[in-house]
């Protein structure tokens, strides 16, 4: 039952400035830039650019096991990231603050040297550490052949840059940057809604491709949005991989025309709505509930057992049954 709640606008809601206007006004788009967003991955890589004004970024990353070798990824994510011209300030809460310098090389574009030290009540410790900060050029040309391609080509495109191109996240990023988003996981977000809400089949990919290479392991992400379209499309070899954090939230599925009731479900309710027996036995197996799945547009609550007897499908509503009557 494909969801009439929102008019597609445009897939890449993001891409909203010109070319042209992207090569005279990084600096006018954003005055000061901070750095934001960054990123910091599961492999604990911190992704960042550095702007070069009418010419392009640098994008820039950073293996964090340099400086916090062992530490857990949440201690990283709690942490403080400041981007101050060519100097990244960590501000942590019980240990000192750290400072990364590095240098750009003005010919090549890229970061060339890069140390880190510790900063003591105020006082610098002079004892700087070498350390390795990864980066590559990207002009405003390929930034703007990258909007190009991301719009009209197929998710093969999408996957086949996704697993080649290691700056990719930095293309990303800076379109973040430019649409006003301070938090990458706002805009991958944001992103994959709008891709899932289009009615073509490729975006729905180019969803899934995106969903696999940075967000499966991002605790962060809400992937409600990408859960409910994969019902849709019936994919159960997909839905059978993702990490399902939402399993059990309930969000507007459907929008009567002309009266503006909705239906809202979870991704069960969904699937007992749409009679997808495999997927209702997929999702019982990966632990949904079944005392609330749907919400009528009369603000009544329903269980999983009174929507399959509503929609009078034998074989999900035996299914179902059995998980009530089980010990």
């Amino acid at each position: 039952m494909k969801s009439k709640s929102i008019t597609r606008s445009f897939v890449f809601l993001l891409l909203v400035l010109l070319y042209s206007l992207q090569q005279m006004s990084w600096a006018k788009e954003i005055p000061i830039y901070t750095g934001s967003p960054y990123y910091i991955d599961s492999k604990r890589i911190l992704y960042f650019n550095i702007p070069q004004p009418s010419e392009g970024i640098i994008a820039a990353q950073l293996d964090l096991d340099q400086i916090f070798p062992n530490i857990d990824m949440e201690f990283l994510e709690q942490k403080n990231y400041l981007f101050k011209n060519n100097q990244i300030q960590i501000i942590s809460y019980q240990a000192p603050p750290i400072h990364i310098d590095f240098t750009i090389d003005t010919e090549n574009k890229e970061v060339q040297k890069s140390t880190y030290h510790l900063v003591y009540k105020g006082q610098e410790r002079r004892l700087h550490k070498a350390i390795n900060i990864q980066s590559q050029p990207i002009s405003f040309e390929i930034l703007n052949q990258f909007e190009q391609n991301f719009n009209v080509k197929s998710q093969d495109w999408l996957g086949k840059n996704l697993s080649a191109e290691p700056y990719m996240l930095n293309t990303l990023m800076f379109y973040a940057a430019i649409n006003r988003f301070d938090d990458m996981n706002e805009f991958m977000q944001n992103l994959i809604k709008n891709l899932t809400q289009s009615q073509d089949v490729n975006d729905y990919k180019k969803a899934k491709a995106l969903y696999l290479q940075y967000l499966i392991e991002n605790t962060e992400f809400n992937d409600i949005d990408l859960i409910m379209a994969t019902i849709e499309h019936h994919d159960l070899d997909f839905l059978n991989n993702m990490r399902l954090r939402q399993l059990n939230q309930i969000v507007i599925d459907e929008i009567e025309p002309y009266t503006y009731y909705f239906t809202m479900c979870s991704p069960l309710g969904k699937a007992i709505r749409l009679n997808q027996f495999q997927t209702v036995a997929l999702l019982l197996n990966k632990g949904a509930s079944i005392e609330k799945v749907c919400i009528s547009k009369f603000n009544e609550q329903q269980s999983a057992l009174e929507v399959a007897k509503k929609y009078k499908n034998k074989r999900v509503l035996k299914l179902i049954e059995s998980y009530l009557n089980k010990p």
